[in-house]
């Protein structure tokens, strides 16, 4: 007797057991959902810690007697560290040239942001942002920039927080923001071809790997550290660095 599952052609038909196909959909849809618990956990976990983590304070008391005024500010995103653009220590516009921005003009201070290239220079506004664009920065991929604002002399309120810095602490934050970019023979940043956000701004080619546990806001955390100051144990947020300080009236509010 010819076997039923070949046809006058010589072609095997293939035939799926209805049990079969049902018992492959369920492993399918197993995978699935554990895939997705497994997701949601890892990022409840990385939520906790981080929290956790951004409420020990580092530096509680850190040296006092300095004289060099610097400002820590935030959009209530992104942390950035505002530095004078002159002092006896370091002359800023020698390193990042007000000729880089479009306006040309130096501000009497210098704010520097340290972030993923591709993030920089694809999101000027966050109606920007895209699922691709961020899977990219937080994978690392594109390399890191460094973002320098001129801007006038800043007024502590609720996204600046106004710090003193003795000479030595002042040196260790400069070493800091010096390590964190490209430089040229001629000590200036390597300047990544971009128009800027704005008239007074600038992007220069970046050192080190952002990654979920390196952000924008656990650079400017670390730049803190570095130089004695106030800071979180680790954060990757920016409004733990601001809690750690409140205005005169108690207030930890940041820009929104």
């Amino acid at each position: 007797m010819e076997n039923e599952n070949v046809e006058k052609s010589g072609e095997v038909k293939t035939t799926v057991e209805p049990g079969r196909a049902r018992k492959v959909l369920r492993s399918i849809v197993r995978w699935i959902v554990k895939s997705v618990l497994a997701l949601l956990l890892v990022i409840v976990a990385y939520g906790a810690i981080g929290m956790l983590l951004s409420i020990f304070p580092v530096n509680s008391h850190p040296a006092e007697g300095g004289d060099v005024v610097v400002y820590v500010r935030t959009n209530g995103a992104h942390t950035d560290i505002v530095v004078p653009t002159q002092t006896d220590r370091i002359d800023w516009s020698k390193v990042a040239p007000p000729s880089d921005t479009a306006a040309g003009v130096q501000g009497s201070y210098l704010a520097c942001g340290w972030g993923s290239q591709e993030f920089y220079l694809n999101v000027a506004e966050w109606k920007d942002l895209t699922c691709g664009v961020a899977l990219r920065a937080i994978s690392g991929m594109g390399g890191t920039a460094l973002h320098t604002v001129y801007i006038d002399e800043p007024k502590e309120g609720e996204d600046y927080r106004r710090l003193v810095l003795t000479a030595d602490q002042y040196d260790a934050l400069v070493k800091y923001i010096l390590a964190s970019a490209k430089r040229s023979d001629t000590g200036a940043f390597i300047r990544i071809p971009h128009d800027g956000y704005g008239e007074c701004d600038a992007f220069y080619e970046g050192i080190g790997r952002y990654s979920p546990f390196f952000t924008c806001n656990t650079w400017a955390n670390s730049a803190l550290k570095a130089c004695g100051q106030k800071c979180c144990l680790w954060t990757a947020l920016s409004d733990p660095i601001f809690w750690m300080y409140p205005l005169e009236d108690g207030s930890k509010n940041t820009a929104k």
